[in-house]
């Protein structure tokens, strides 16, 4: 298991010694708990998009309009599959 340090607000730490106390946890098991919930809604999100992206590649401009296509869909792979 690795080691991951990090600073976070007296509100952020009084908040979740009050969250891993109620669900009787350390604070190093809730925030590994919750780290794994958001990274699976940031992976099926970005698995979305792509699926998006996919499905209407080449229909986001009117026919003849390739190069404008093709950066449309750039900007909309960079501003969402990051």
């Amino acid at each position: 298991m690795h080691t991951l340090t990090l600073k976070i607000p007296d509100e952020l730490d009084a908040a979740l010694r009050t969250a891993s106390t109620q669900r009787q946890l350390g604070k190093s098991e809730f925030v590994r708990q919750a780290l794994a919930v958001a990274l699976e809604a940031e992976l099926r999100q970005t698995k979305a998009a792509s699926r998006w992206l996919e499905r209407w590649s080449g229909s986001l401009a009117p026919a003849g309009a390739n190069a404008l296509d093709d950066a449309r869909l750039e900007h909309l792979r960079q501003k969402h599959l990051k």
